[in-house]
């Protein structure tokens, strides 16, 4: 036995290098291919039903996510209504409101759900409000007194749990008060709803003054629709804190599902229902204490398997016989060529570029030549071409040098001219030249590209203090912010053009008085600046033209009134470079009542 296998491999040695490895990598691939094969029979159903149950796992994973991004919402539509609506102000029944207070907390409320129904659309089936203070606690769609609730089979849900938001049990949605969501036909089914409370207590004797309750579909709860799409084999349940179904997409009798059992809050098990047997996965939510659940018919998933089995055997002999081929091939096209290859190698490491491979021969072979020639010759150009943006980089910092000493010549020259006026004591004129020199520094500073928002509004203060100098008194300007805003990047120099315009078109063919107003408000990832200004106002077909240009619906603005378009056309361009998706800006007008530039800057969100 020894001296026979000395001899295949001495007589294995002798064969090309070609042969030697085609043999070598097809018998190393032919052991394990036979291997896996016959160990694929043993265990395939087991591989299915793991593949079963992890995707199992993955659609309840879907579905939990769905859940728990739909009562995330919730939570914030809470946090939004406490941050915008003094509650615990307009609740108190020992707050006496005035006519005034009365009519901004309605409007405020009802403009916060209709952005509530606009941002989360087929959402929520009703938002309400119950409070204690009867001065505005019958409103009709969404405001009712606390105590109309004492009589209701939930009440209990509210006053036996002392935690601000709570989860009540699932019930049939209360047609009376509304339907938020406009659902189709909804005022006529029997729509189960997920209540979501929001208690507001007093801040001072701790007393349970009002409620905030969402009523979120079990439909709307999970996405239903998405889910359903992607696998209509898989049925999706949802079952209360006692194991009663309360959600089924799939017509499962709740008889059958007496049967279930779910022990701990998440698992996996295998379940009989109407004689049939069903895998089942199942978790539970730690908020709501609702049961997801997820099943699939057994039979649908060992379907697959003699079809899989058949088809792995043609894939591995397939695979065999491509990769005998391939192999052989590959071995005899990379060793006759090898040799060529390495001296060319040799070559561009020694630094010559010019070297090319001939490309005759199989087109395989060809190929790699051809690759081989252009990474040669891009190589080269390359680096010729970072030899040229040296030099080019080179003198470029020369001529910034050179332009920067004009610049300071002229702020030198300007601060003499400052010194020289208080000198003789024309303070007015050195205070001037003093704002005209931080305009100037401004404006040709660009360092940064960003900028915080006081700096910008500095300068459009500076230019401002210019302006006045030649219209006197014809004009009155006032800057609003607030100061938590201040310390927000903006694009640079995006104020100073806008303001410009009110003197070179709102004003230009009006009598004074003049009035701008400059206005900034931020909240967390928001900021806001609006231009205002009483001018003559754009003309309505002007107006259109620049805001499809804003909103990206054409290329350019128009000839008309060019100066005006590059100004705002500058900013709007700058804004989106340099600010996060979402920023931008638009113009409102009417004739003869005035102009309104607003801007929107999405912030950077702050780190923890």
């Amino acid at each position: 036995m020894e001296i026979m296998l000395k001899h295949f491999w001495e007589n294995f040695r002798k064969k090309s290098i070609v042969w030697q490895v085609t043999v070598v990598f097809s018998v190393i691939t032919l052991i394990p291919s036979i291997a896996i094969t016959i160990s694929y029979f043993h265990i395939i159903q087991n591989s299915i039903l793991e593949e079963s149950q992890k995707n199992l796992k993955q659609y309840l994973k879907k579905m939990g996510s769905n859940m728990t991004a739909n009562i995330n919402i919730a939570n914030y539509t809470f946090k939004d209504l406490n941050f915008s609506q003094e509650f615990t102000y307009f609740l108190d029944p020992g707050n006496l409101l005035s006519d005034r207070e009365k009519n901004h907390y309605i409007n405020s409320i009802q403009v916060e759900l209709l952005n509530i129904h606009n941002m989360y659309p087929n959402k929520f089936s009703s938002v309400l409000i119950y409070s204690k203070n009867r001065q505005i606690s019958q409103i009709g769609g969404w405001s009712y007194p606390l105590e109309s609730l004492y009589k209701t089979d939930y009440y209990h849900e509210i006053t036996d749990n002392d935690g601000e938001i709570i989860y009540g049990n699932i019930r049939i949605y209360d047609n009376a008060y509304g339907n938020l969501a406009k659902y189709p036909n909804l005022e006529n089914e029997k729509e189960q709803v997920l209540p979501v409370y929001n208690k507001i207590y007093n801040i001072s004797t701790g007393e349970f003054i009002g409620m905030i309750e969402l009523d979120i579909s079990l439909k709307r709860l999970i996405d239903i629709e998405s889910l359903a799409t992607e696998n209509p084999s898989i049925t999706y349940m949802l079952f209360d804190n006692k194991n009663n179904l309360l959600y089924s997409n799939n017509k499962i009798d709740p008889k059958d599902c007496g049967s279930l059992s779910f022990p701990g809050n998440s698992g996996l098990s295998n379940e009989i229902l109407n004689h049939t047997n069903y895998m089942v996965a199942y978790d539970r939510d730690a908020e709501t204490g609702l049961m997801r659940v997820v099943v699939i018919n057994e039979k649908e998933v060992y379907a697959t398997s003699n079809g899989i089995k058949f088809a792995l055997v043609l894939i591995a002999v397939i695979c065999l016989i491509c990769i005998i081929l391939l192999t052989s091939l590959t071995a005899h096209i990379m060793f006759r060529r090898l040799k060529d290859m390495t001296n060319m190698i040799s070559q561009i490491e020694s630094g010559k570029f010019d070297v090319r491979v001939e490309t005759c021969g199989f087109k395989e072979i060809s190929s790699i030549a051809e690759s081989f020639n252009h990474m040669a010759k891009t190589l080269q150009t390359t680096i010729q071409s970072m030899i040229e943006r040296e030099k080019a980089q080179k003198e470029a910092e020369l001529y910034a040098l050179q332009v920067q000493i004009n610049p300071h010549f002229l702020y030198n020259t300007l601060d003499s001219m400052r010194m020289k006026c208080e000198i003789d004591s024309n303070y007015q004129m050195a205070n001037s030249i003093q704002i005209l020199g931080s305009l100037l520094h401004y404006s040709l500073n660009w360092e940064s590209k960003s900028v915080p928002l006081k700096e910008e509004m500095q300068n459009v203060r500076n230019y401002i203090q210019i302006m006045r100098m030649r219209f006197r008194n014809k004009f009155q300007y006032e800057l609003e912010f607030e100061p938590g805003c201040l310390e927000n990047l903006v694009p640079k120099f995006i104020l100073q053009p806008l303001v410009e315009n009110c003197f070179s078109h709102a004003f230009l063919d009006m009598n004074p008085p003049w009035n701008i107003l400059v206005k900034a408000v931020g909240n967390e990832n928001r900021l806001t600046i609006k231009i205002i200004d009483n001018g003559i106002g754009i003309e309505p077909c002007r107006l259109a033209q620049i805001n499809e240009f804003l909103n990206g619906d054409q290329p350019n603005i128009g000839n008309r009134k060019s100066q005006h378009s590059i100004g705002i056309a500058n900013v709007r361009q700058r804004i989106e470079l340099l600010c996060k998706k979402g920023s931008g800006l638009s113009i409102s007008s009417e004739l003869g009542r005035g102009t309104q530039i607003t801007i929107i800057i999405v912030l950077e969100e702050k780190a923890d």
